[in-house]
């Protein structure tokens, strides 16, 4: 009887989360991907001798940092709160973020694996990566330079996804129509 009770009151069946919303996975798998390139950028001799590279790091910091933001602001239900309608607000940030991203996917490549501006094209270029008998040895800087280029290419995917959806979100409205007209 109490557990029916309790089961009426809360309407557990009529919950509804924001992470298992498409824009809450999406907005997870956004600030997610950047702490796995956060670890592979650990190595700061990876980006300290570039100051492109360095700009790709504050990209990762700053986009990791306002969607965390974002993703908070609607587990606290607090996203009603902005001066402005909040999927405009997000459509605005994450075309913010979209730019951004496309700046890094540009300047991480070119600066890592472009010998005209002092990367290795190749691992095996790399002396670094032929220690593989060496018991400290995790992932090699260039093995490491090549995973943030494809998580930032997959992180770029899910912000131009995210895009979209807000993009149809605004476009289409976001209160439905009025019944009867």
């Amino acid at each position: 009887m109490e557990v029916g009770l309790i089961w009426y009151l809360y309407k557990l069946n009529d919950v509804t989360c924001y992470v298992l919303t498409v824009p809450g996975l999406l907005k997870v798998l956004e600030t997610f991907t950047p702490c796995v390139i956060f670890a592979f950028i650990s190595n700061i001799s990876l980006y300290q001798e570039q100051l492109a590279l360095g700009w790709c790091v504050a990209v990762y910091a700053i986009c990791f940092l306002l969607a965390a933001i974002v993703l908070m602001l609607n587990l606290g239900d607090c996203e009603y709160r902005l001066p402005i309608l909040f999927p405009i607000f997000q459509l605005g940030l994450t075309l913010f973020f979209v730019r951004l991203y496309d700046s890094a996917l540009v300047l991480w490549p070119l600066y890592q694996f472009d010998e005209k501006v002092g990367g290795q094209p190749q691992r095996s270029s790399d002396v670094t990566c032929s220690i593989m008998g060496d018991p400290n040895y995790y992932v090699c800087p260039w093995d490491q330079r090549l995973a943030v280029t494809v998580l930032t290419a997959i992180n770029l995917l899910l912000y131009v996804a995210d895009l979209v959806f807000w993009s149809c979100r605004v476009s289409v409205g976001t209160e439905d129509p009025p019944r009867g007209s």
